[in-house]
């Protein structure tokens, strides 16, 4: 698996033309803010880089980004040619989907270079998707080794120096307090990014609620983010001696936010390795993560097995909330400096040097063997997406 930093000094002179493709740009997710830190931070690593993003609109001052404005109703032929116009001036030494979305109907249009597909998350249907893409790409960056398995199951025989495993980059704008503190009381429980049932479940809060009360744990729940559940949230939890909804932070508040915590609560159904826990454990936060096979809970289990509890299961976890509660200041000192401890090789400075140098080692090599893409026959570009996403779903049912 690739490995290993570069002298940032024996960077080529001529940089290496990068273009990034991602669905979003400018969200809450871990997956925006990386796709940000690259836009940051690439031109320190000799990489000029072009972002295109799908599905958000125009957004003015980042420089080098493409908004294309897709929407449901939009025919495949006019998105077609709105990445055409985005490319048309920049030839890419290096093709970069940040998404598994979009290869079929754009992949024609970006030339000739080697592709690397950044593989963010273990979303549902990943194996699937993966039967095809593992086809298509010369290189593969994972942000856990669930995925890169994946990725060698899917093609099989892929040399191991074309799968990079990504420790997603932990930057630190403030100092923070040493992790080894005993916890509050009552304890602060946090919640960090989108409010939304889709992936992150935010209806299983309020039942967890419930129980905690039920149990007579004392507990402070704060919620940084925001999302189409925020409003059912405030009315359900509305006591604000006990839930703080603090919207969307960043930079140093954010950081202070996000240290004066005790745990770090997830209850979705799937996520990569979210950079939220990182950072929070960095800062001696406890991660609080349900066991669905993936870089989170692999984390929290690293810190103290229980820590990593059953998925979907909020009378298990409130168990898990009551021991921590009554942890004695020895203990949840230890557990906090455990916590920075097992991420403590999420430096920044790692993570970008480790792609730039991925990304070299992919772009000069030569292109892996690659299966054709499918067929676009006529009238497919006439259709807009939800037709298109509609006549899938019944071929689906119909073969089914």
């Amino acid at each position: 698996m690739s490995e290993g930093f570069p002298d940032p000094a024996a960077l080529p002179r001529t940089p290496l033309k990068v273009l990034a493709l991602c669905t979003q740009f400018g969200g809450l997710g871990g997956i925006e803010s990386v796709v940000r830190d690259h836009h940051r931070q690439d031109p320190g690593q000799g990489l000029q880089s072009r972002f295109v993003v799908f599905w958000e609109p125009d957004q003015p001052g980042w420089e080098d980004a493409r908004f294309l404005d897709f929407d449901d109703g939009m025919r495949i032929r006019e998105a077609r040619r709105r990445v055409a116009e985005a490319v048309h001036d920049f030839r890419p030494d290096l093709v970069l989907y940040h998404t598994v979305w979009g290869w079929p109907y754009f992949d024609d249009l970006l030339g000739q270079s080697p592709r690397i597909l950044y593989l963010h998350s273990d979303t549902p249907g990943l194996d699937a998707q993966l039967a095809t893409r593992a086809w298509w790409a010369d290189g593969f960056a994972c942000v856990n080794d669930l995925i890169a398995d994946r990725v060698r199951r899917a093609r099989p025989g892929v040399p191991e120096d074309r799968i990079h495993r990504v420790h997603y980059p932990v930057e630190v704008p403030i100092p923070l307090p040493p992790p080894a503190r005993p916890f509050s009381r009552p304890l602060v429980i946090g919640i960090c990014g989108r409010l939304e049932v889709e992936q992150k479940r935010m209806d299983r809060i309020p039942e967890l609620a419930a129980l905690l009360d039920a149990a007579g744990i004392p507990y402070r729940m704060e919620f940084l983010g925001d999302g189409s559940e925020r409003g059912r949230l405030e009315s359900r939890l509305s006591d604000r001696s006990r839930f703080a909804f603090l919207g969307r932070r960043s930079g140093a508040e954010y950081w202070r936010i996000l240290s004066g915590w005790d745990a770090i609560l997830f209850v979705s159904d799937y996520e990569g390795t979210p950079i939220a826990l990182l950072e929070a454990m960095t800062a001696g936060v406890v991660p609080l993560h349900p066991r669905i096979g993936c870089g989170g809970d692999a984390y929290a289990s690293q810190v103290r097995e229980d820590l990593a509890y059953p998925a979907g299961d909020m009378p298990a976890l409130v168990e898990v909330l009551q021991k921590l509660g009554g942890e004695d200041p020895i203990a949840a000192a230890s557990l906090r400096a455990r916590s920075a401890e097992v991420v403590s090789g999420h430096a920044a400075v790692g993570y970008r040097t480790s792609m730039a140098r991925f990304f070299r080692q992919v772009a000069t090599q030569p292109r892996m063997e690659h299966r054709p893409l499918p067929r676009r026959r006529f009238p497919t570009d006439w259709l807009t997406f939800r037709q298109t996403r509609n006549l899938m779903d019944l071929r689906r049912r119909w073969s089914s």
